[in-house]
């Protein structure tokens, strides 16, 4: 990271400064730490300040897309967001992981649109804390069928989001819809073992033991997000009385 690169040479620069000065090694060893601190606080400001100026420009143009009545002019418009995420890039040697970041902003936004083929290299690349791009990655594979990938991806999932029981139950989901009955009961335990008091993994957990369906409509729209199912119509119905009450609100 070329932040942490120029401030390490600022420290050394105030070493040097002090040897000068003082004639002393050991004289310039706080001026370095001080320097190299002072100078990677203010470049990762100046750094972070120019990200957000284009993230937040980027989800003003997302929240813009939903209000939009074409599905034409959504699409339009999501593609100009996702241009404005990729101005980001730029900075990717300055603020870690920010690559995976922007990966997994751009590939939640292609997937949401059901535009599989181009989120799958984006949600592959994204970044492993963000549970929910992870998920949709592990649920594309799902779709394309290729298990054993499947299988891992969700695994780096929970590995990297484990105290989230919605990454499990999806899992869990996926597996039972693969007639994997017994590795999605095992996955469900797992969850358990880290939060005991989930009710909705306890409740699907008993579900399959009496070989029913895992049921995620407990999550609602975090659930849906995934496009394994489609919402109910009584819950479309209520977002779009609920879209129309804030525009009247206005």
């Amino acid at each position: 990271m070329l932040n942490i690169l120029f401030s390490v040479l600022i420290g050394a620069a105030c070493w040097g400064l002090s040897l000068l000065v003082f004639d002393s090694v050991w004289a310039g060893i706080l001026p370095f730490f001080i320097g190299t601190i002072a100078a990677f606080i203010l470049l990762n400001r100046r750094t972070q300040k120019q990200i957000n100026a284009i993230m937040s420009s980027a989800q003003a143009m997302m929240m813009n897309a939903q209000s939009l009545p074409s599905e034409i002019a959504k699409k339009n418009l999501v593609d100009k967001c996702i241009e404005e995420f990729k101005k980001a890039y730029k900075f990717q040697h300055y603020a870690l992981f920010l690559k995976q970041q922007i990966n997994s902003q751009i590939g939640s936004l292609y997937y949401i649109q059901k535009r599989f083929k181009e989120a799958e290299p984006y949600l592959k690349d994204g970044f492993p804390m963000q549970g929910a791009t992870m998920c949709m990655y592990g649920c594309l594979l799902y779709r394309n069928k290729q298990e054993k990938e499947m299988i891992e991806q969700f695994e780096k999932t929970i590995k990297f989001n484990s105290k989230e029981p919605l990454y499990y139950n999806v899992y869990a989901w996926c597996l039972n819809q693969l007639k994997k009955r017994d590795a999605a009961i095992e996955v469900l335990n797992r969850c358990l073992t880290i939060r005991p008091s989930d009710k909705i993994t306890r409740d699907n957990l008993d579900l399959l033991k009496n070989s029913a369906k895992v049921k995620m409509t407990p999550y609602e729209m975090q659930w849906y997000q995934f496009l394994l199912e489609d919402p109910p119509q009584a819950m479309l119905q209520k977002m779009l009385l609920d879209k129309h009450s804030v525009v009247r609100s206005r």
